[in-house]
């Protein structure tokens, strides 16, 4: 019976496995020698893909595979040696060197080396030596893991970059060739551009199914349709060829309809009902396996960086596609899943995640980031005119200091920076209000000190006078 595979890698045989480009590019690239990268959001298909390859080159007999899913060798309180020799543990187990080395002796007996060089030392002494006719295939898989790593993994990713960068010295290194995959920038994972092999190597890019590709999972609806091919039309217009979510449909719409099969013409009504019930509708309880909330989580994780993503995606809602500018803000949305790229512009990946992650939601969830959040959404009513919304005195240093060590969104940027002109503005004026008071004061108590001077001359006189007129009468009287 056809099964739909919702969450988790997919067998090598299984017949709900989408063969994409990616399939062939990363097949070619690796056969010619090239280190290659899978860097993309999660529930892309990554780790089918792996699969599928590794199978396709040891079965054509194309060499041999090695692949480490790096949470197994852990992240956690981990110091350099080990993770090191964990990782060396891993690639002689997966070559099936461990009869050829002991290897906890081989490594002690290197003494104080850097454990990079140690890694270094087992790939060219042990895994290149013991395998002299063989081309070598690593896969690691989650590689983003290392990211949780107490200690710099940049010497790593230099010994990856080395191992490409040998073999014009040495050629045996021509038989190694390295492949990454997980969810991850490569600026993440290593930000020197000494150290990186990301400047050297192959992006493949994984994009969702077109309908041609994915043709082989209305297999799966041809019981409970008329027509399957134009149900499963109905569903890439939904989910825009989103791996998980394109089989998480394809299979809730056979459940859905597995006693009364969907009429010819009536494909998009029932699609639609089934994305409103069962995806968006109460999506926070539905969403098993998870996949809605690990986009929620990517996007609300980092508190100093959510305020700018929500901000940009809010923009992608509003004006469906912008110019992609190679931004970190724009390479955190399309890793988050809830973005992609196409002909040089960045959009919202399909109509599920604009349903779930509505304007509400965005403004919800900005109104919790933002302690000025309702001034500043006064002010953007009143069109920016308003300026009795915007912030002042010790609510605008209160915001300022929230806002020091965060990456805010433009806006925010224009808000508070219009906040503190309007501040100096009232400042200013206060200051030349009590200036003016201060000099009505001043002509006020010059004025009063006049008259009160004209006072004492007037009565000074009216006395002089009086003592001029007792003197005569005195006078006179003698």
């Amino acid at each position: 019976m056809y099964e739909y595979h919702v969450g988790g890698s997919l067998a090598v045989d299984d017949p709900t496995y989408i063969e994409r480009s990616a399939d062939d590019a990363l097949y070619k690239a690796l056969l010619e020698g090239e280190f290659c990268y899978v860097l993309t959001s999660r529930q892309m298909g990554k780790s089918s893909l792996r699969l599928r390859t590794r199978d396709r080159l040891e079965t054509l007999g194309r060499g041999h595979c090695a692949a480490i899913d790096m949470t197994r060798i852990g992240s956690q309180q981990l110091k350099a040696e080990q993770w090191y020799l964990g990782f060396t543990f891993e690639l002689q187990r997966k070559f099936g060197l461990q009869s050829h080395v002991n290897l906890q002796t081989w490594w002690q007996n290197l003494g104080s080396l850097p454990p990079v060089q140690k890694l270094g030392q087992f790939i060219e002494d042990i895994l290149l030596s013991e395998r002299p006719d063989e081309s070598l295939f690593i896969f690691l898989d989650e590689i983003d893991s290392v990211k949780g790593l107490s200690f710099a993994v940049g010497d790593f990713f230099s010994l990856v970059r080395f191992c490409y960068n040998e073999r014009a010295e040495n050629p045996a290194y021509r038989r190694l060739t390295w492949a990454l995959f997980g969810v991850a920038t490569p600026s993440e994972l290593v930000a020197d551009a000494k150290q990186t092999p990301f400047n050297i190597g192959k992006a493949i890019q994984l994009s969702g199914f077109s309908l041609s590709e994915a043709a082989p999972l209305a297999v799966g609806l041809s019981h409970i349709a008329q027509h399957p091919n134009h149900l499963l039309a109905e569903v890439l217009r939904w989910t825009n060829g989103q791996p998980f979510l394109t089989q998480k449909l394809c299979n809730l719409l056979r459940h859905e309809h597995a006693s009364n099969q969907v009429a010819s013409g009536m494909e998009a009504s029932a699609v639609r009902s089934v994305v409103r019930s069962r995806l968006i509708h109460n999506w926070e309880t539905q969403d098993e396996p998870e996949h809605l909330r690990t986009i929620r989580d990517r996007l609300l994780a980092d508190k100093s960086h959510s305020s700018r993503l929500l901000s940009l995606y809010q923009t992608l809602l509003t004006k469906d596609w912008v110019k992609a500018n190679g931004s970190e803000d724009q390479a955190a949305l399309k890793l988050s899943g809830i973005a992609i790229e196409q002909k040089g512009e960045i959009g919202i990946t399909n109509p599920i995640y604009a349903a779930v992650f509505n304007a509400d939601w965005i403004n919800r969830n900005l109104s919790r980031l933002r302690p000025y959040a309702t001034a500043l959404n006064a002010w953007i009513a009143s069109n920016y005119q308003d300026e009795s919304r915007l912030l002042m005195g010790q609510a605008l240093q209160e915001a300022l200091h929230w806002s020091s060590n965060k990456r805010l969104s433009d806006l925010d940027y224009r808000f508070l920076s219009a906040s503190q002109e309007w501040d100096v503005k009232m400042v200013r004026m206060e200051l030349e209000v009590q200036e003016k008071a201060n000099q009505t004061l001043a002509k006020a108590q010059k004025k009063a000190n006049q008259i009160i001077w004209l006072g004492y001359l007037s009565l000074g006189t009216c006395l002089l006078i009086s003592v001029v007129a007792l003197l005569m009468s005195f006078v006179k009287s003698r």
